[in-house]
């Protein structure tokens, strides 16, 4: 999932890196119980760019998602999530549903069921391209990007 494009590579090469980067562009984490998901740096919060908290991660020594549910009861620690994260990163996590006794699981974040196709793919970098076109322009803000709504359903596929 590394890949980089190189001078010199082949066409068919160039296609294939640049089809890696539109999937990691568009991959979610859908939380289950939390175990595989890193907090800071995977993407797992249903809005924004890069999907992933705005709350600067400061000294916490808190590194899964797991470890913001309350083993008790399931579900988020509320008070936790808010002594840690910013106002609008506590809105984002506990409009998120939390299924314990499943996996975490990887999804296509421009498909309500979380699944991929080179279709929506296309969509993801030609959007891309048109998107920079119009930052260098100065006509759209970061915020205004996300076209999602800020919560969402669990489904399995």
């Amino acid at each position: 999932m590394d890949v980089r494009e190189k001078p010199g590579i082949s066409y068919s090469w160039r296609s294939i890196v640049r089809g890696v980067h539109a999937l990691k562009k568009g991959l979610i984490w859908r939380v289950g119980d939390g175990t595989q998901i890193d907090i800071w740096s995977d993407p797992w919060l249903p809005d924004g760019i890069t999907r992933r908290p705005v709350t600067p991660r400061g000294h916490t020594l808190l590194r899964r998602v797991s470890e913001l549910i309350d083993p008790v009861s399931g579900d988020w620690d509320r008070a936790l999530i808010q002594s840690v994260f910013l106002e609008e990163d506590v809105a984002r996590i506990l409009c998120i549903p939390v299924k314990q006794g499943m996996e975490d699981l990887l999804a296509w974040h421009y498909d309500k069921k979380g699944v991929f196709s080179v279709k929506s793919a296309y969509h993801v970098l030609d959007d891309g391209k048109t998107r920079d076109k119009i930052r260098q322009q100065g006509e759209i803000s970061s915020s205004s990007l996300s076209s999602r709504s800020p919560c969402f359903k669990w489904k399995s596929v």
